[in-house]
């Protein structure tokens, strides 16, 4: 009994020290690929906006007022106020389209969805006027819920009262 317990002692105490020797381990790679990423310190890369911003900015220089083209860099350094301005900047008007073009498309337009509308209203009044007569043939055979324990004279009598009459027919003697 002896030996036994000491063998546990032993394994517990290896493991125990197995798991910190590994979450040291882990610890100190953790710690080296953070010293590495700070170290290299590069600035963040702008976004394709501020890129196209930039670029146009140099394209045309203006002899007016300087624009102010917003980054990260603008922004920390202003405290993240922007102001806007009332001008605009002069842009050629649209063209005109032709109009006779642009009603010819607008009515094939306006035409489609009536068509679409129609259809799906047909369907929904064909859909609804099937799921009736199921219902109904439901009801009429006993097949609705409140019909399955209902008493079969019942049933009957429901159809007969919703079913037209049968024609009588006239007996005449025959001629002596």
């Amino acid at each position: 009994m002896e030996r036994k317990r000491n063998i546990e002692q032993t394994m517990k105490r290896l493991a125990s020290a197995l798991l910190i020797a590994f979450g040291a381990l882990c610890l100190h790679a953790g710690e080296q690929t953070t010293t590495t990423t700070t170290t290299s310190a590069q600035p963040p890369a702008d976004s394709p906006l501020v890129r196209a911003a930039k670029a146009a900015q140099s394209k045309t220089p203006s002899k007016s007022k300087k624009k102010i083209v917003i980054t990260n860099e603008t922004l920390a350094k202003s405290g993240g106020h922007i102001t806007t301005s009332n001008s605009q900047a002069a842009l050629p008007p649209l063209p005109k389209p032709d109009p006779n073009v642009a009603d010819i498309e607008r009515q094939k337009q306006l035409a489609a969805q009536q068509a679409a509308t129609d259809k799906a209203k047909q369907a929904a009044e064909d859909k609804k006027k099937r799921d009736g007569a199921e219902h109904a043939n439901a009801i009429l055979e006993g097949d609705d819920p409140e019909g399955i324990y209902e008493d079969p004279a019942r049933s009957e009598g429901r159809a007969e009262k919703s079913s037209p009459p049968p024609p009588t027919m006239q007996v005449q003697k025959p001629p002596m």
